[in-house]
């Protein structure tokens, strides 16, 4: 009995890895060109200002209404230790970990940062927790060839198919991330994910697969709309014209950006892991 619970907390552990990094390279991901953004600096102090100020931080976690909450709840860090040799220090890791991102899927390639890759990811999976839109300062490093665009329909204005069609690619890069190789990357660089997560000045009880379960969460709940999407431009940037839509939170309206097929993909990749994960307890 104790060596089926032992290879069910292993299952458990790789699915839960593969959904780390899918959610840690999404998360760097969906940036829209032309947003103003501010640098990412070394010490991560304004990363930390967007957790509460708060002395005891509440769980991040979907709500509890959510049907995905009993499929979240099983995605709890076990505390399994896994060591990687010749690890290079975080500074220096941005040329072998893109290098090793490549193992996951060439397509890849074109969505990853040149540099502070490590850092940049937790961060924007830290943003995604809390239902904010990632933040980064190498948007010129996206290979987004078109701004946003909109369609004119008498004197309504609606997101135009051609500012869906921008994350096609991005779309089909996540869903064709080899699974046993992702688990191989997470495990690898594990510890310098967390020790950019320690940055972030959360209590010492948190991991950084806290914060990467509270993403999934918000990913999976991001709605999906079918059919026109009207915005309005009262000033320089557009606004979603339903005011429903514009109350959602910035992560919300990010996916809502990317059109209902890419995000229903990345949903699904997510869905698929989550089955996987339930089916091999």
């Amino acid at each position: 009995m104790q060596q089926q619970n032992d290879s069910s907390l292993g299952k458990l552990n790789l699915w839960l890895i593969v959904i780390a990094l899918v959610v840690l390279l999404v998360g760097a991901m969906l940036l829209l060109p032309g947003d103003k953004v501010k640098d990412i600096a070394v010490d991560s102090a304004e990363q930390a200002l967007l957790i509460p100020e708060e002395t005891e931080i509440k769980p991040l976690l979907p709500d509890p209404a959510s049907p995905m909450v009993e499929e979240l709840a099983l995605l709890e860090p076990q505390g399994i230790e896994f060591i990687a040799e010749n690890l290079p220090e975080l500074n220096a890791s941005d040329g072998v970990f893109f290098q090793d991102v490549l193992t996951v899927s060439e397509q890849l390639t074109p969505w990853l940062f040149k540099k502070q890759l490590i850092r940049k990811y937790v961060f924007a999976s830290n943003a995604m927790s809390q239902g904010l839109r990632p933040s980064a300062k190498v948007l010129r490093e996206l290979p987004f060839s078109e701004p946003f665009s909109v369609t004119q329909f008498g004197d309504k204005m609606y997101i135009s198919e051609r500012s869906y069609h921008r994350y096609d690619a991005l779309a089909q890069a996540v869903n064709s991330i080899d699974n046993q190789a992702a688990v191989a990357l997470y495990r690898k660089y594990e510890s310098l994910f967390q020790t950019v997560f320690n940055e972030l000045s959360y209590p010492k009880n948190y991991q950084v697969l806290d914060i990467i379960r509270a993403a999934v969460g918000k990913i999976l709940q991001a709605p999906i709309v079918k059919g026109k999407v009207a915005v309005v431009r009262p000033s320089v940037r557009y606004k979603f014209a339903d005011p429903k839509l514009e109350k959602l939170s910035a992560l919300d309206k990010q996916m809502l950006r990317m059109g209902p097929e890419n995000t229903q993909i990345i949903q699904q990749k997510l869905r698929n892991f989550m089955q996987d994960l339930i089916a091999s307890e």
